[in-house]
């Protein structure tokens, strides 16, 4: 029978709210050993996507549930037509999880539809993540700084892969060699908090903070060379800057040598003219040119041990007339490179580039030291976040190189005496990127020469930068900017590099190469805390461990607290230690530390969460409910609007009066919304209609109460969900 009948809003809505039903919901997990009834597969997290459609699922698993009357070898036989592997049944409503070949989420909906069409199946999803109580952990990484909670401060660490060079390198177990750093640059500033961590730097400092003409501290009285000095190997345990070497520690050393310090000569006492190292003055004693003393400065590093050095300078003002200049500097590093074939020089490409590229075009005779095609020495450009060249940065041509890019623009370079970042842009810093980045293939792989370390970068390069639209305007728009003309071989990416550097080493040694999965889950630590608010069972498991095992540390600061269980659990790959913790009224912090590479993981736990104030319903209310969407069915049909009204007495208990009918309403009220709910059954019209309602408000500043109606209607030729917006005034 198809029956299609108009049936009024206010016929509907009385039908749902007749019997009113108190809803309370809640969740829990259960171990599969607990009970014979479910037996399921947690998802790998690398296989976890965020979709629009369905939040947080692993794109590799869908979930069927088969109608009752399909037994189980005609649910395997459906099963086998899809693909996939059965990892989990909960037979009690014929349900089976599936794990698939996919890596899309397109190639999951395809699958959904096409289960959806087969006879038998009553239901097909992805895995969708649940809500329940437990608290989830937050992974430790490199960036969870304070001054890198702004997502634009970690942007460019984003670009080359720090985060994730980190866990490779920890996840590995490789062994790490010290390496010498050399910068030449100014002196660095004593001030800074960020030498005073494991990596030690040593050379050349100033207790002169950095000040403008007149006289006034700029950058936070960081200098250039301090700057250039943090990206490479600042304290990554300070609450400030995070070095992209930082992660050797006590393996790395940097020597800083002061380029500049002519400019500190006084008038009366002019250094010695006869002595090259001290490049050549004018009548003031004031230095203008450091050719010479630049050399003699590369030179001396590279004696004292330093196997990679930044250049992050060049002439003042670059001119043809250099030509000869750059040949000097290209009989050095041939030179070096015949007696020191490992030692590799980093040199900013320069910042005379414009947007017309009128200026900055690298020719092999305006420029020194970047620019020559040798292969010990990398010339690298700055792109902007997005991908595209910075406006200011250097290029190439036929007659000179660029390497490679890094971004440029708008760096964390430092932090302030309050702690807020300090930002530059320019080559000068994007060169040290890739400086930290061989720092860290020295240390993995001391014998690579300059020309193989040269080649490895430019391979693992990316080929552009993949950028997002501004988020609530145009959406992502996943588009991948290549690297713009004259920017070299692409973009650094440390990570990619370091792999490699370590795969070649397993390869030559008959061992079978990592993949990063495999890196990431050897560092992996999960982290969850279930219960409260004052007793909680305190839960940490590794994926994977390089020995198979590792110790596992719980470490436990802020209020007072007493814990079960051993601070130190032993814990095989896929197991977990647990703890039991209570807690008493102030919160605390909770470390879980992995002893055989420093992974980690952090969370806080709360037990007197702030109180809300329920706010007041008391009198009546009166609102229209305006139709926003839903579905067609053919025996329903609603009206566009309803007007309706609530009475709520001292206790916020309330009748609703919906076109001239009253009903009793069960009302919820935490203290930011107030909810009730109600089912019933009916036949109208010969027609038997289900109706469920949800309704959810709160109350605004202006003392409105808004919200949202759900209705789930459902007929005798199907079903439908229509949503509403209401609100209602006193």
């Amino acid at each position: 029978m198809n029956m299609k009948r108009k049936l009024p809003i206010a016929w509907l809505i009385v039908l749902s709210l007749i019997l009113p039903m108190g809803l309370s919901a809640c969740s829990s997990k259960t171990s599969p050993s607990a009970t014979s009834a479910a037996a399921y597969k947690n998802p790998a997290p690398e296989s976890v996507i965020h979709s629009e459609v369905y939040g947080y699922i692993p794109v590799n698993q869908l979930v069927l549930v088969f109608e009752d009357s399909v037994d189980k070898a005609a649910a395997k036989k459906a099963i086998k037509q899809i693909g996939g592997t059965v990892v989990g049944e909960m037979e009690i409503i014929n349900l089976y999880q599936l794990e698939m070949d996919f890596t899309t989420e397109a190639e999951l909906t395809t699958a959904i539809d096409t289960a959806l069409a087969m006879e038998g199946v009553e239901a097909a999803f992805p895995n969708v993540e649940v809500y329940g109580k437990d608290v989830e952990g937050t992974p430790c990484s490199p960036l969870k700084d304070p001054v890198f909670e702004d997502p634009s401060n970690a942007s460019h660490y984003n670009t080359i892969g720090m985060e994730n060079t980190w866990r490779i390198i920890k996840g590995s177990g490789v062994e790490l060699n010290k390496v010498n750093v050399g910068v030449l640059d100014s002196a660095i500033y004593t001030g800074s908090d960020e030498f005073k961590g494991k990596v030690k730097v040593t050379g050349d400092t100033t207790e002169d903070p950095a000040k403008d003409e007149e006289e006034k501290i700029v950058y936070g009285g960081l200098s250039h060379g301090t700057m250039v000095t943090h990206v490479i190997g600042a304290d990554p345990e300070n609450s400030g800057m995070v070095g992209i070497a930082g992660v050797l520690e006590e393996k790395l050393n940097i020597d800083v040598k002061n380029l500049f310090d002519g400019k500190k000569a006084l008038k009366s006492a002019a250094p010695d003219t006869d002595d090259i190292t001290q490049g050549s003055f004018t009548e003031d004693g004031v230095e203008y040119t450091y050719t010479i003393k630049a050399l003699a400065y590369l030179k001396a590093q590279v004696d004292s041990g330093a196997t990679v050095i930044n250049c992050s300078y060049g002439p003042e003002e670059p001119k043809d007339s250099h030509e000869w200049i750059s040949k000097a500097y290209e009989k050095f590093f041939k030179k070096i490179q015949e007696t020191k074939p490992g030692v590799v020089f980093v040199a900013a490409a320069g910042n005379e580039g414009e947007a017309d590229k009128s200026k900055g075009a690298l020719n092999g005779k305006n420029y020194f030291p970047a620019g020559l095609k040798l292969p010990n020495v990398i010339t690298v450009g700055a792109i902007e976040n997005d991908g595209s060249r910075a406006d200011s940065s250097n290029f190439a041509t036929e007659d000179a190189e660029v390497t490679l890019s890094a971004p440029g623009v708008e760096m964390v370079l430092g932090v302030d005496a309050d702690g807020k970042p300090i930002k530059g842009s320019g080559t000068s810093f994007a060169a040290p990127q890739v400086t930290a980045a061989i720092a860290l293939i020295q240390s993995i792989n001391p014998k690579l020469t300059a020309a193989e370390i040269k080649e490895l970068l430019k391979e693992t390069a990316a080929p552009g930068v993949t950028s997002y639209a501004e988020p609530g305007k145009d959406g992502p728009t996943d588009q991948s900017i290549p690297i713009p003309e004259g920017m070299g071989a692409g973009v650094l990416r440390v990570d990619a590099a370091v792999l490699k550097a370590i795969n070649d080493l397993r390869i030559a040694a008959g061992e079978k190469p990592y993949t990063f999965n495999e890196l990431f889950n050897n560092t992996f630590v999960s982290l969850r805390a279930a219960g409260g608010p004052h007793n909680y069972v305190i839960t940490a498991g590794i994926p994977s461990a390089i020995e198979g095992r590792t110790d596992i540390t719980l470490a436990i600061s802020g209020g007072q607290y007493a814990i079960k269980g051993s601070s130190t659990q032993n814990v095989a790959a896929g197991g977990e230690a647990s703890w039991e913790l209570t807690l008493d009224k102030e919160p605390v912090f909770i470390r879980a530390t992995r002893r055989d590479n420093g992974g980690c993981a952090t969370l806080s736990l709360d037990p007197t969460p702030p109180e809300l104030e329920p706010f007041d319903l008391t009198g009546s209310w009166s609102g229209t409910a305006v139709l926003v969407g839903g579905d067609e069915v053919e025996d329903i049909e609603v009206e566009q609007s309803l007007s309706f009204s609530m009475v709520f007495n001292d206790d916020n208990e309330g009748t609703a009066y919906l076109e001239g009918g009253s009903v009793g309403i069960s009302v919820s009220n935490d203290g930011s919304q107030v909810s009730f709910s109600a089912s019933q059954s009916a036949s109208i019209y010969g027609i038997v209609i289900t109706s469920n309602a949800s309704f959810k408000g709160r109350l605004t500043a202006e003392g409105v109460m808004v919200g949202t109606m759900i209705f789930t209607l459902t007929g005798q030729d199907g079903s439908a969900t229509y949503y509403y917006d209401w609100s209602a005034q006193q």
